[in-house]
């Protein structure tokens, strides 16, 4: 009847009310302070390696974006695309054939 008596008083709680327990409440708080900010900065750190991860994404998309258009802006910059652009449009300018001449005082 004794182990009985002992699992009732444990289960209501009359065991956080004996002296000794109430002499660690200090340490029971530092430690569950602790464990509060340890899953607290794991969140934290999961956030930002997202975040890392999304500005990785969008640096290697702005990389492409520029290529592309780097791309097509040395294509429509060569002289015979701006040629046939030309001959397109019914333009009557020319090529120069010539050379360019350099002019001396």
């Amino acid at each position: 009847m004794a182990d009985a008596h002992n699992i009732q008083s444990w289960l209501n709680g009359d065991w956080l009310r004996s002296q000794k327990i109430r002499e660690q409440y200090p340490l029971i708080g530092l430690i569950v302070g602790l464990i509060f900010l340890y899953i607290l900065t794991g969140y934290q750190a999961v956030k930002q390696q997202h975040r890392l991860t999304d500005t990785k994404k969008e640096m290697l998309d702005a990389k492409f974006r520029y290529m592309t258009i780097s791309a097509e802006l040395t294509n429509t910059t060569r002289q015979s695309h701006i040629i046939n652009v030309l001959k397109e449009n019914g333009s009557t300018l020319q090529e120069n054939t010539k050379p360019p001449t350099k002019i001396l005082n």
